[in-house]
């Protein structure tokens, strides 16, 4: 009986056994399944970076394109239509005696002292003087930094009537004066003076060449009559 039930439970193990063995395996690999994850991640990653890649290159164009078109259209010429209207010169309040009290001023600025009226061909009057430098004789008339005046320049002045200004050069100073009046005797424009004073201060270096001062005041036509 024994020897029986031992065949029995032999016979029950093998055929438990032979059946575990004819089941199929449905339990995939690990390595595998954790394959196939990892890579339909990393598709949608690229997806996802592609995407933004493309929606940030169409913006980088969309700003040098807004960047760039400015720039353009301030270097494209423009095209520009007067005002029609008169001029501010033309007005009615900027005529008759308002007009004529300007006809004669210090109109010319790239000189030391320049007078001239205004009208394209007009007589001018100017100064000119010889001053001292390194103990050689040279001329002032035009404004130049190369004369290395200490001092020029209108310090009164209304734009109309009158103007004082004090000139240094070197050990020259030279006082100008301009004054524009208008009598029942006077032209268009009225009259007009101007008064010079020089004082020289002597030197130690230049006391002979500094004890004469050399002034030229000229009258010219800008039409070349004169």
């Amino acid at each position: 009986m024994a020897g029986a039930g031992r065949r029995r439970a032999r016979s029950r193990a093998s055929s438990s056994r032979d059946d575990d063995d004819a089941k199929p395996n449905l339990r995939p690999p690990r390595g595998r399944g954790r394959n196939h994850t990892s890579i339909g991640i990393f598709n949608v990653d690229l997806r996802v970076l592609l995407g933004l890649s493309v929606i940030a290159f169409f913006a980088i164009l969309f700003l040098i394109y807004n960047l760039i078109n400015p720039i353009e259209q301030a270097q494209t010429p423009r095209v520009v239509t007067p005002l029609p209207a008169p001029k501010l010169m033309d007005l009615p309040q900027f005529q008759g005696e308002h007009k004529e009290s300007l006809y004669w001023g210090t109109y010319r600025p790239n000189v030391y002292l320049g007078i001239r009226a205004r009208t394209p061909r007009s007589l001018i009057a100017g100064l000119m003087w010889i001053s001292i430098k390194d103990g050689r004789y040279v001329m002032r008339h035009v404004c130049q930094d190369s004369d290395e005046l200490s001092k020029y320049g209108w310090e009164q002045h209304d734009g109309r009537n009158f103007g004082h200004q004090v000139i240094v050069d070197q050990d020259m100073n030279l006082a100008t004066s301009f004054l524009k009046f208008k009598g029942e005797d006077s032209g268009y424009g009225g009259d007009w003076a101007v008064r010079i004073d020089v004082q020289n201060h002597k030197s130690k270096g230049n006391e002979e060449l500094s004890s004469t001062a050399h002034l030229f005041f000229y009258l010219a036509d800008e039409d070349g009559m004169l």
